[in-house]
């Protein structure tokens, strides 16, 4: 199991150019080498793997010694990347979605650079929340040592940009957790009215980060689109602009995994629907809740606490779940308008309370009948403070 720790990083203003530096030649080399691999098979009709580009490294080191000056790995992760690129347009290609093409990077568009070897000793000169990270070629860098890492082995260093600073992504390989027995699971059905809502009929409200922050941002925007191109104001501008969204993104990211984490304290499995998000954003109507609300990151989120835990993520397909009666199996149609589930059976619910049961009926169903019993103990409501996360 891979796990990625992120620290806060002070580099000094030497150590600061040197990283702006080895990003803009990492932008020119991805774009110099999908502009080549886009005239080869213009030539030819066929592409250049990595390991052919990746070899003309060693003669653009040889004849200059600002490519020398940077770390191999740099270089290679670029092309990597470029590789992965490449592969992803090929897959979506013939799976028959909109393949989009790789496309080049325009400035400041290249953000972080990947080491892979790395010293045995890491992290130096611990002093109370502040160390040190040895950064090949750049040297020891400050970086807020909030947590320590864990034992296992170090894989991958990533110096990453952002709008507030920057921060050093320490990948760490550590043993598997085995998974526990399921003794106690609890169906979820997300929604944009309510974030969430459980077969045990709790709910947690939708903090619609982005829907708070529209007007502050629609008037930061209104700012950068007065300033000049090019001028030393809009970069400025940029960049508040640019926190600002950091910022409401930050606030997204805390709050799924704090409610994956109030999940997973209280069951041991989590059943979720195996929505398309993508193809649900296509309705116009919908599509910047859809984004605010972030299921796809939440998902995310549940799937990374469910390793971390040992507990289990479980997801059944999505069709019917809304409209089929969880009381007695018959079919009862209705809108997105229509939030009360009325069947003649004589079951009345919230249209989400009774698609989270039927969630969770269809996951027994497909671990062969096997039925879970929660504690007798109902487990606390689930909430959340907007005000605490």
């Amino acid at each position: 199991m891979l796990k990625t720790y992120q620290y806060r990083v002070y580099p000094t203003t030497k150590q600061r150019l040197t990283l702006e530096a080895w990003l803009d030649a990492c932008q020119t080399l991805y774009n110099q080498g999908l502009a080549m691999r886009i005239e080869t098979f213009k030539k030819t009709g066929k592409s250049i793997s990595y390991n052919s580009q990746a070899g003309m490294l060693t003669v653009l080191r040889r004849h200059s010694s600002f490519w020398k000056g940077i770390h191999i790995d740099v270089l290679q992760d670029t092309l990597r990347r470029l590789d992965k690129t490449y592969d992803a347009f090929y897959r979506r290609l013939k799976a028959g979605e909109d393949p989009g093409f790789p496309r080049f990077k325009g400035r400041g568009r290249y953000r972080s650079i990947t080491f892979s070897h790395l010293s045995v000793n890491l992290i130096r000169t611990i002093r109370r929340k502040f160390a040190r990270v040895v950064v090949p070629k750049i040297g020891h860098v400050k970086i807020r040592y909030h947590r320590p890492l864990p034992d296992g082995q170090i894989k991958m260093l990533t110096i990453q940009r952002k709008a507030s600073g920057w921060y050093a992504n320490i990948t760490v390989e550590m043993p598997d957790i085995p998974k526990i027995d399921i003794q106690s699971a609890v169906g979820v059905d997300v929604g944009l009215e309510s974030f969430l809502t459980t077969s045990e009929g709790d709910k947690v409200e939708n903090p619609r980060h982005l829907r708070r922050a529209e007007k502050a941002l629609k008037k930061k925007q209104r700012h950068l689109s007065r300033r000049k191109k090019g001028s030393v104001r809009r970069r400025k501008q940029n960049t508040i602009l640019a926190k600002h969204h950091e910022h409401v993104a930050n606030q997204r990211r805390d709050f799924h995994y704090k409610t994956a984490h109030r999940l997973f304290s209280q069951y041991d499995a989590v059943v979720i629907e195996g929505l398309t998000i993508d193809n649900m954003k296509r309705n116009h109507y919908l599509a910047k809740s859809i984004s605010d609300a972030g299921w796809g990151h939440f998902r995310l989120a549940l799937s990374c606490k469910a390793e971390n835990a040992g507990k289990h993520l479980l997801k059944v397909a999505p069709h019917g779940t809304s409209q089929i009666c969880s009381g007695c199996g018959s079919v009862v149609r209705k809108t997105l308008a229509i939030r009360t589930h009325q069947c003649d059976c004589g079951t009345t619910l919230d249209r989400d309370h009774n698609a989270a049961i039927n969630i969770l009926g269809a996951a027994t169903a497909l671990r062969g009948g096997a039925e879970v019993t929660n504690s007798p103990e109902k487990p606390s409501r689930l909430t959340h403070d907007p005000d605490h996360g």
